[in-house]
């Protein structure tokens, strides 16, 4: 058995949380035979919604709140390096994290998330990261293969996205160490060239014989509760107004159209 910690990236939608968060702690952890906590992480957050947030963990099914200011010592790049670099954790030989405005669904309820993550770690020492998003053909830097599948229906791929991402902590931090992933300047968000953290963790994940595992055929359905700017952009709206229109598509399709 071993023992989980699921990281959720919060800002500021907090009606948005109330539909996106319960949903991916059910799919992701009932049932399972592992441990696990659920930590949330206000990034960016104000003092007014983490104050709100604060006698409602339980209901959410939180076990942990992180609240960091981050108008000094902040990360480069996009904001949401702020969760990753600051929030890293390594004290769990698993991590997961996904954000607030991520559609976690599972589509066959005896379904264990967790172990079956924990069986590709273990059984394939090369894999560092572990990722499954079904809506990729909107990303700007597009899912391809990188080798033969690790094993049947788990595909080899070039990349993450921080909708949802599992790591073998132990596997991948001291990498990403070296590749500055926890240096404040780091990454850079200038239009052209983009470099944040889910590029450095797609690097550690493709380099030095590792791999980053996509179980496709998991009974798991995994999309960004938002629509992007215009297609092919890496930016989302970021309006909840309309991540809750998305919330609504996806939970009547069962996490196939938004």
């Amino acid at each position: 058995m071993a023992f989980f910690t699921l990281a959720c990236a919060f800002h500021d939608t907090e009606r948005l949380i109330d539909k996106t968060l319960p949903l991916a702690i059910r799919a992701l952890t009932h049932p399972t035979r592992h441990d696990f906590e659920v930590v949330l992480v206000a990034e960016r957050s104000s003092d007014e919604a983490v104050a709100r947030l604060l006698p409602r963990l339980a209901e959410l099914g939180v076990d942990e709140l992180r609240f960091r200011r981050t108008h000094r010592h902040a990360f480069s790049g996009a904001p949401s390096n702020n969760f990753h670099g600051n929030h890293f954790t390594t004290t769990s030989p698993y991590l997961i994290t996904f954000t607030d405005d991520t559609f976690i669904y599972k589509t066959d309820e005896t379904f264990d998330v967790l172990d079956a993550t924990a069986r590709i770690f273990e059984q394939n020492p090369e894999v560092v990261l572990v990722s499954k998003v079904d809506d990729h053909e909107e990303w700007d830097w597009p899912l391809t293969d990188v080798g033969p599948a690790i094993e049947p229906g788990v595909r080899s791929v070039n990349r993450v996205v921080d909708q949802l991402i599992a790591y073998d902590t132990a596997r991948f931090a001291p990498v990403a160490r070296r590749l500055g992933a926890f240096d404040r300047d780091t990454f850079v968000s200038h239009e052209g060239f983009e470099y944040q953290w889910e590029n450095l963790a797609s690097h550690v994940g493709t380099s030095g014989e590792r791999k980053i595992a996509y179980p496709e055929r998991w009974p798991l359905r995994v999309r960004h509760s938002d629509l992007r700017n215009q297609p092919g952009s890496m930016h989302g709206t970021q309006d909840e107004d309309v991540k809750l229109k998305c919330f609504e598509r996806l939970w009547e399709s069962h996490g196939l159209t938004k």
